[in-house]
């Protein structure tokens, strides 16, 4: 659905108009919860690469906090993108 300049003049155009925005923003929260629900498995995936690959160069706890501070970082940037 694409978003268009209507020069509504009657009620029924309005009425129109009305559920063609309520379906456009029933579509949107549908995807926006398909986002929220898979955000854990992609913090769970992207957890385990970065132990596994800092473990491996021996820079551990190190490696942990740099990656939670990306990781906190990216979720609020990308929650802020959704938003805006």
């Amino acid at each position: 659905m694409s978003k268009q300049n209507v020069n509504i003049t009657s009620l029924a155009e309005l009425e129109q108009q009305e559920r063609l925005v309520r379906t456009r923003i029933k579509l949107q929260e549908i995807e926006l919860s398909s986002r929220i629900k898979k955000l854990p498995e992609e913090l769970v995936a992207t957890a385990v690469i970065g132990l596994v690959s800092s473990a491996l160069k021996g820079t551990a706890l190190k490696s942990l906090i740099n990656f939670a501070k990306r990781v906190g970082k990216n979720v609020f940037s990308n929650i802020l993108k959704d938003i805006l």
